[in-house]
């Protein structure tokens, strides 16, 4: 059974602003490393719109004091019904990402600044060293190369990254173990 979209009828278009990486870094009440441990999907208490309350382990607090965090977006599947908002994050458990966060909204959640632009993934090269996957026109970088028409996603080590991030915002690295890029 394929699921089936909530609604027929076209939604009204949402803009989102295209943020510089230091506006991402000015607009951010919180950035972390984490890894995603859960993610649900429920209707609202209406039956209206599907939220999905995904869980984030906090791997490196980069700035705010956290330890998890759970954020309710709109969209995910419930039974046989999907609703699917373009640019809005879907988040897969054990998902690793760089997330820079909004402050609490009225029911009390943090949302990802600039949607996907507040998002980015951690991968492992073919080293196992991890590396942040920089999207071109998605989630900016100064670490990235201009990018000439169409350019495909490029990874930076996972340190050179956090450290910019930490410049940007005045902090320097943690000095503790498990700090960030040590596993």
């Amino acid at each position: 059974v394929s699921p089936m979209p909530i609604s027929a009828m076209p939604a009204p278009a949402t803009t989102i602003t295209a943020f510089s990486f230091d506006q991402l870094c000015e607009r951010a009440e919180a950035v972390y490393r984490v890894r995603c441990v859960s993610a649900r999907s429920a209707w609202d208490d209406g039956h209206g719109t599907i939220y999905t309350a995904t869980t984030l382990r906090v791997l490196d607090p980069v700035k705010g004091e956290a330890r998890e965090i759970t954020l309710r977006l709109p969209g995910g599947t419930v039974n046989d019904t999907t609703l699917t908002i373009a640019d809005f994050p879907v988040f897969h458990t054990d998902d690793e990402m760089v997330i820079f966060l909004t402050g609490r909204d009225g029911a009390g959640y943090p949302w990802p600044v600039g949607m996907g632009q507040g998002i980015y993934p951690v991968l492992r090269d073919a080293a196992g060293l991890p590396k942040v996957a920089v999207r071109p026109g998605v989630n900016p970088s100064p670490l990235a190369k201009p990018a000439l028409g169409e350019a495909a996603s490029e990874t930076i080590p996972l340190n050179d990254f956090l450290n910019l991030v930490r410049a940007r915002l005045g902090r320097t690295a943690p000095r503790t173990p498990g700090a960030a890029g040590s596993q």
